[in-house]
């Protein structure tokens, strides 16, 4: 986690995943559970549909607003990051990078139409996400 004393800035991936046909957006859910400081995260969902140069989509917080990366995550907060997935992505997958530091914890899934639930075979919890840099 730490060389010599300073964090280790890390990117994980959900690797690609296939999109279920009710899933209608991405979903990040990342909480700093750090009682004092706020940690800079970046979100970043990819479309794969066409197998190769993916195609980077718009990641959105709060109500429909474009994010802003690194986005600052105060401590104790929960912030909340989507992306559309139209009817044309069938492949996608979400890195999340930032700060390596145990309490900072994410997990994704895919959203279906309202009333909204988590589509189970698009769900990636923390401990699955795969270190890519």
């Amino acid at each position: 986690m730490f060389h010599h004393g300073i964090p280790r800035y890390v990117v994980r991936s959900t690797g690609v995943l296939t999109k279920e046909s009710n899933t209608i957006s991405a979903v990040v859910n990342i909480v700093n559970l750090d009682k004092y400081y706020p940690h800079h995260i970046t979100i970043e969902v990819w479309d794969w549909s066409t197998y190769s140069t993916p195609i980077k989509l718009p990641v959105l917080v709060g109500e429909n607003v474009e994010a802003s990366f690194p986005y600052s995550l105060d401590s104790n907060n929960l912030a909340v990051f989507y992306a559309d997935l139209d009817d044309t992505v069938d492949l996608y997958e979400i890195r999340i990078s930032y700060n390596d530091h145990p309490n900072i914890i994410a997990n994704c899934f895919g959203r279906s139409l309202p009333p909204y639930s988590s589509q189970e075979g698009n769900t990636v919890y923390h401990k699955q996400l795969v270190r890519i840099h």
